[in-house]
């Protein structure tokens, strides 16, 4: 009778597995996308909740104008933080594209040394690796004239359209989540009432903590390399460090890039150069950001999902393969989805074991 129990339980936790991750699939996949403002609207929501009741609590405002105020100052923080970040970011990479120039005659000049060097290490007539790299230069402008600079010209017009197209999407947002905010109340005793609220909240309530410590600990780890990256390249005096730390951050958080892509290279040619200073602070940067991920990305991110590192690297990579780069924060999450409904199953299914045992041990 036990072994039969059990296969009943293997089978049914296997036909969860299937159906949840089947659903999870279907779910990112073609639902996601349509409803994605209004996921964002509801996490809006959800972040000036307390706010809006205090107002609601204190002032007596509606709650859709406490709402609207509340969305407005997160808004406003957001927006001028974002504005000083990208202002500072501009003017760096304006102050780059003057000295693009300059850059190329240093590229150049180095190119003739490499070039003449390669020649007499081969014993190549003078000039030789020169008129092949310009030959190679000289195609692959052609080919960015020719295929990518029409391609740049037709997609202006495009860009223009769904840029307008994504203000229309941030008021959808904001009047969604004011209305979420006002509604919330009589949304959350609805869902209350259903009989499946009890198995859906426990999943929820997983799912909400697991998912806001997963981006939270993303979110720690990109800021502490950021700093780290950027910190660096302010000891070494470069003109854009915050431009190349936040850049060099990004590329650290995805899994086949990394930060030692910009860091390697660039100590060796510090190094070539002479300039052993500049390589040792680029090189050891570089080690300490390697560090700091590898020490915190096993303890936040796979604590915080509740499954092995390597699991969470699974995950990872074939939502990267399903869902392109959504998929680096797709991945886990649907993991977590799939770990937290098995679990709810398991324990609902080992509950109505024990009522049972409870009831024939009564009977008895």
């Amino acid at each position: 009778m036990e072994l039969r129990d059990d296969s009943y339980v293997r089978r049914k936790l296997l036909l969860t597995v299937i159906i949840t991750t089947l659903a999870v699939f279907i779910g990112f996949k073609f639902l996601l996308p349509m409803f994605f403002p209004f996921v964002v609207a509801y996490f809006l929501a959800w972040v000036v909740r307390p706010i809006t009741e205090f107002l609601n609590r204190r002032f007596k405002l509606p709650r859709i104008i406490g709402g609207s105020i509340s969305l407005l100052l997160l808004i406003s923080i957001l927006g001028t933080l974002l504005f000083f970040l990208i202002n500072k970011l501009v003017k760096q990479a304006i102050l780059f594209a003057k000295n693009i120039p300059i850059y190329l005659n240093i590229i150049a000049d180095k190119l003739d040394v490499i070039c003449d060097n390669c020649d007499e290490l081969f014993g190549l007539v003078n000039g030789t690796a020169r008129g092949f790299v310009d030959d190679n230069l000289i195609i692959m402008v052609d080919r960015v004239k020719n295929n990518i600079m029409p391609g740049l010209t037709e997609h202006t017009l495009s860009f223009t359209v769904k840029f307008v197209g994504a203000i229309g999407i941030m008021l959808i947002i904001f009047i969604s989540a004011a209305l979420i905010v006002k509604d919330l109340p009589y949304m959350r005793s609805t869902i209350e009432k259903s009989k499946f609220y009890h198995d859906f909240h426990k999943i929820t309530e997983k799912l909400a903590d697991t998912g806001i410590a997963y981006l939270r600990s993303q979110l720690i780890i990109m800021v502490i390399v950021a700093f780290l990256c950027v910190l660096g390249l302010t000891i070494i005096r470069n003109e854009y460090a915050l431009l190349i730390g936040l850049g060099i951050a990004i590329m650290d958080a995805l899994p086949i890039l990394g930060s030692g892509m910009v860091f390697i290279p660039w100590s060796i040619i510090m190094l070539i150069n002479g300039n052993i200073y500049a390589a040792a602070i680029l090189i050891t940067t570089y080690l300490i950001c390697q560090v700091v991920r590898e020490v915190l990305e096993p303890k936040l991110i796979g604590k915080s999902i509740g499954t092995k590192p390597l699991f969470t690297l699974i995950a990872m990579y074939v939502g990267l393969q399903l869902f392109s780069f959504a998929g680096f924060a797709l991945g886990p999450i649907g993991l977590v989805i799939i770990v937290t409904t098995v679990k709810v199953v398991r324990e609902k299914i080992e509950g109505n074991a024990l009522d049972k045992a409870d009831l024939s041990y009564t009977d008895d």
